[in-house]
C-alpha cells in the first residue's frame, strides 16, 4: 500500500499562477490622414493587431491625438481587433482618457517625441510599464525641450528610422547612443488594386508625392521646376506629376508659371489609395530632392514597384537610396545636377530598368514588412 500523504503537505505546494493580461498600445500623433508619419503609425497598429490575433498579446490599443474615434475605426488599414480612440486634437482629453479610461499598458509605443512626456507621466503613475519613443527625422535634429529630453531618457528604447537621426538626436540632446535602436520603415503591403484607367500625364512621367505646405518648402519642388526648365528644349516630354495638397500649392503654381513650365506640371491634389497605387505603377521615376527628409517612406512605395528614385543627398535619404544603384542623390538646390540625372534616365532605358530591379531587391533585403514586424514584436513583448 502506498504511503499516505498528510493533507498539510498540499498546502505547501505553490498554486498555479495565472498570467496577467498583456496589453500593448500606440500613442500616435495622427493616423487617419495622408502622410508619411500617418502611414508609419498604421504599420505599428498592424503589428499590434497581429500580436493580438496571434494570442501573443491580450489586448491592443491605438490612441491618437488628432484623429476622431470614428475616423480611426473606419480607416481601411486600421486592424479591427485594435481598440482605437481619438482625442480630436485635444491634449487634455487625451491625457484624461489615458489616465481614467485606458487600462495599464505593459508596452506603449509613442509615435512622436512631442508626446513622450505623456508616456513619462503615465509610467510615473504606474499606468505604463515600458514605453518606446519613435523619432521620424527633422523634429529630433535639434535640442528638444526639457520635458521631451526627460521623457526620452525615461524610455526603454528610442527608435529611429535612420542612423543619421539617431546620431543627431544623441549628439544634440546628450543621450547615450546605446539607448537608440535603428528600425527602418517598410512600405504598405496591403493589396490595393490600382485604378486600371488612371494615367499620369506626360511622355516621360516624373512623380512626386508630398504635402505642399509652406512649412515643407525644403522638399525641393522649386528645384524640380528649374530642372524641367533646363530640360524643356532637349526633352519636352518630361512631365512632373505632383500628388498632394497644402496651403503652398497656389504659390508653387505661380513659381512653375514664372519658370515657363506650367504645361509640364500637373497638380493632382490628394488621390484615393487606388489612384495613388496606379500613379506609382504608371510613373517612370520618382523625384523628391528634399533637404530635410528623415527617411521618406514615399521612396519605398516607388521602389517596391521597381521605380528608380532621385532624392536629396541629405538627412536620412542616403540610407534609403543607393546612389547609382537604386537611384540618384543630388545636392539640395542644384537644379543642373537634378536635370542631368533625369536626362540620364530618360535616355537610357536599360539603366532605368537596372536601377528599378535593384529597388525591388532593396525593399526585400532591407525594408521588408517581415523585418519591420519582427523588430517591433521583439520590442513589444520584451519586459521593461
Amino acid at each position: 500500500m502506498a504511503p499516505r500523504i498528510p493533507s498539510s503537505a498540499f498546502s505547501q505546494i505553490p498554486k498555479k499562477r495565472h498570467r496577467s493580461p498583456w496589453r500593448i498600445g500606440l500613442l500616435a500623433p495622427e493616423v487617419s490622414t495622408c502622410g508619411g508619419i500617418q502611414s508609419f503609425m498604421l504599420r505599428i497598429a498592424e503589428v499590434i493587431g497581429r500580436l493580438v490575433s496571434e494570442g501573443k498579446a491580450d489586448a491592443g490599443y491605438c490612441i491618437s491625438l488628432n484623429d476622431s474615434t470614428e475616423a480611426l475605426s473606419h480607416h481601411p488599414a486600421m486592424p479591427k481587433i485594435v481598440r482605437a480612440w481619438g482625442a480630436k486634437r485635444s491634449k487634455p482629453r487625451l491625457l484624461a482618457h489615458a489616465l481614467l479610461t485606458l487600462p495599464t499598458m505593459d508596452t506603449l509605443f509613442v509615435g512622436h517625441v512631442g508626446m513622450a512626456p505623456v508616456a513619462l507621466v503615465l509610467k510615473y503613475l504606474g499606468k505604463v510599464r515600458t514605453y518606446h519613443v519613435i523619432l521620424h527625422g527633422i523634429e529630433a535634429w535639434k535640442r528638444v525641450p526639457y520635458l521631451d529630453r526627460r521623457a526620452l531618457l525615461g524610455a526603454s528604447r528610442i527608435i529611429a528610422t535612420t542612423q543619421y537621426t539617431a546620431q543627431e538626436c544623441a549628439r544634440l540632446n546628450g543621450i547615450p547612443s546605446s539607448r537608440f535602436q535603428i528600425i527602418p520603415l517598410c512600405a504598405d503591403e496591403r493589396s490595393v488594386i490600382p485604378t486600371p484607367t488612371f494615367r499620369l500625364n506626360g511622355e516621360f512621367r516624373l512623380l512626386c508625392v508630398a504635402r505642399q505646405d509652406s512649412t515643407e518648402r525644403y522638399k525641393g519642388f522649386e528645384q524640380t521646376f528649374q530642372a524641367l526648365a533646363l530640360l524643356k528644349e532637349s526633352h519636352p516630354g518630361v512631365h512632373l506629376n505632383m500628388v498632394g495638397k497644402g496651403d503652398d500649392q497656389d504659390r508653387l503654381k505661380s513659381v512653375a508659371n514664372e519658370l515657363g513650365v506650367s504645361p509640364q506640371v500637373t497638380f493632382w491634389g490628394a488621390l484615393s489609395d487606388e489612384d495613388l497605387a496606379a500613379a506609382y505603377e504608371n510613373c517612370d521615376v520618382f523625384v523628391m530632392p528634399s533637404k530635410k527628409e528623415g527617411f521618406g517612406i514615399v521612396f519605398l512605395e516607388a521602389m517596391r514597384r521597381g521605380k528608380p528614385c532621385i532624392g536629396g543627398n541629405h538627412g536620412g535619404t542616403p540610407e534609403v537610396i543607393e546612389h547609382g544603384m537604386s537611384g540618384y542623390l543630388v545636392e539640395y538646390g542644384d537644379a543642373e545636377m537634378l536635370a542631368e540625372q533625369i536626362c540620364a534616365l530618360v535616355e537610357n532605358v536599360a539603366l532605368r530598368d537596372a536601377l528599378g530591379e535593384r529597388c525591388k531587391e532593396l525593399v526585400q533585403e532591407k525594408f521588408s514588412h517581415s523585418t519591420f514586424h519582427s523588430e517591433y514584436v521583439c520590442l513589444a513583448t520584451k519586459a521593461g
